[in-house]
């Protein structure tokens, strides 16, 4: 599959913003990966693409496979090189998406029995969260995140770009997140990481890691602020409280900063 680097990304437009939107929003929704595929085929062509065999590929066919192994590969071929670069990025993103589809499938055969995911992100709910932190134990540790200026964005932009910016906030968490972590969106712009096992140093170093790769991932220059507490004797409901009495005091202290309570 092509990669692609930090200076390959190109802005969507409004118009591309909410077709994008609209396919991670099926994206949610699907129960089988061929539907996943059927996806991702549907937004190609929204997006004033085609789809071909990877054996008839040419100058203006990106290297994306669309069908992750399910039958023969196929791709996705831009005509008009005025889209070319802008749809690269877009398709690249909503491949990631769909391969986090995939595995949601393949983990969890049934549609959100609990009604514990989030919508738009994928990620745990605010039940989903709860549950996972009545779970963690003294060490572990929580870290509570807020999207800034995102309220720009939507103003200037619109709220389809908005929501494509939760998504990519979403991503770079999960991405930055272990296995055994737990990754939850608990309001409109609030998220929560549940480090398990970690210390308060490797905490502060997976956050220091997480806003570096932000840095480079985000489609605008959104910032946010950090929240980050050690659970200890007194359970992870009061370390929660911490947590959030401390990215209260980082958005108090100035944009994009990380605030620790010891």
């Amino acid at each position: 599959m092509e990669v692609l680097t930090s200076a390959d990304t190109v802005g969507t437009d409004d118009s591309t913003a909410v077709l994008l939107l609209a396919a991670v929003r099926r994206l949610m929704r699907v129960t089988s990966e061929e539907e996943v595929v059927g996806v991702l085929m549907d937004a190609v062509r929204d997006l004033g693409g085609t789809v071909i065999s990877a054996h008839h590929q040419r100058s203006s066919t990106l290297a994306i496979d669309l069908s992750f192994g399910i039958g023969e590969p196929m791709l996705a071929d831009i005509p008009d090189p005025a889209m070319y670069s802008r749809l690269r990025y877009a398709l690249q993103s909503l491949v990631d998406d769909a391969g986090l589809a995939i595995e949601r499938i393949a983990l969890a055969p049934e549609v959100d029995p609990k009604n514990a995911t989030d919508v738009l992100t994928g990620l745990g709910n605010w039940n989903a969260t709860m549950q996972a932190l009545s779970r963690m134990v003294p060490g572990d540790a929580i870290a509570l995140f807020e999207l800034e200026n995102l309220k720009h964005i939507n103003d200037y932009f619109g709220p389809p770009t908005g929501d494509q910016v939760i998504l990519s906030f979403a991503r770079t968490v999960r991405r930055a997140a272990r296995t055994a972590d737990s990754v939850g969106r608990v309001g409109g712009t609030e998220f929560v990481w549940l480090l398990g096992g970690s210390s308060l140093v490797g905490a502060e170093s997976a956050l220091a890691r997480l806003r570096s790769m932000w840095e480079q991932d985000r489609p605008h220059p959104v910032t946010y602020a950090a929240g980050l507490a050690l659970i200890g004797a007194a359970g992870p409901n009061e370390a929660y409280m911490h947590a959030d009495v401390a990215v209260q005091n980082a958005k108090s202290a100035g944009p994009n900063q990380t605030m620790v309570s010891r």
